[in-house]
């Protein structure tokens, strides 16, 4: 039986591509001719920061990057890998963020920077959860024990931090639900006007 933590992640990694999907997809109509929805751009970019960035990739790297360390050194390259990809992101995020105000106020070079930019981040995100679903977990799953795997869990499950009222998970449905109301069909619920 797989540990708990890895379906965790698997999940996560599922909501975060579904992001990315919907990302892809609204660039993918904007160039064919279709009005840009800021409103669920925005979303998609907070969705982003708010979760991945914020949540899922430091869990990963306290935590599960840590312990397959601690257990052999023979993921060392591709953790290495793996976490300058994490520190990759935030920055190439904020850059999308800017590059969307400024496509919004009609600057005439964003548009195409920003579909460019999008494109890009989508596909690092898409190989790296590649990467980490195909080969880093086999490791893991290989050299982690039942201990370390209930630790990784429960450090993945933790939904509230009591001392600042943080509650990760709620805020990431609340913004992926956001997102579903927001975008059009097929990606959303919104209308497609």
């Amino acid at each position: 039986m797989k540990p708990e933590a890895i379906q965790i992640i698997r999940d996560e990694h599922l909501a975060i591509s579904a992001v990315l999907y919907s990302l892809r997809y609204l660039v993918k109509e904007m160039r064919r001719g279709a009005a840009p929805n800021f409103a669920v751009l925005r979303a998609i970019l907070d969705y982003i920061v708010s979760y991945p960035d914020r949540w899922h990739h430091p869990k990963e790297d306290k935590y599960l990057f840590a312990a397959v360390r601690h257990r052999t050194r023979e993921a060392d390259g591709l953790i290495a890998r793996l976490e300058r990809e994490h520190a990759l992101g935030y920055p190439m995020v904020d850059e999308l963020k800017k590059q969307l105000v400024a496509f919004q106020g009609g600057d005439s070079e964003a548009r195409d920077a920003f579909f460019a930019a999008a494109d890009r981040y989508a596909e690092l995100e898409w190989e790296h959860l590649r990467t980490e679903e195909d080969v880093f977990l086999p490791i893991a799953e290989r050299v982690l024990d039942a201990e370390q795997w209930a630790q990784i869990a429960a450090a993945f499950r933790e939904n509230d931090n009591p001392l600042f009222g943080i509650k990760p998970r709620e805020e990431a449905e609340a913004l992926y639900q956001r997102i579903l109301k927001l975008a059009p069909a097929p990606i959303g619920f919104g209308s497609n006007a």
